[in-house]
């Protein structure tokens, strides 16, 4: 198993998007997009293509994570 925060980290760096499956303590598993931005005190800050707006996820409740081949052009300075 391959390490997600490094993942993301890794991926942040080159400016690719990521798609996390996230598994919360409350509610039911999901899949999104996303732009990562940093990661501060154990939660992601990511930018949603599902809600068009930047969000936060509980690195511990991120299951699993893939770089995907598409870049983006970021929205604010990437600090990962």
């Amino acid at each position: 198993m391959h390490d997600v925060e490094q993942v993301i980290r890794d991926a942040g760096r080159q400016h690719r998007r990521v798609l996390v499956r996230v598994n919360p303590r409350a509610g039911e598993a999901y899949e999104r997009e996303l732009e990562p931005y940093g990661i501060v005190d154990g939660v992601l800050h990511a930018f949603s293509y599902l809600r068009n707006e930047f969000r936060t996820v509980k690195m511990e409740e991120i299951a699993d994570v893939k770089i995907t081949p598409r870049s983006f052009e970021p929205r604010r300075p990437v600090d990962l």
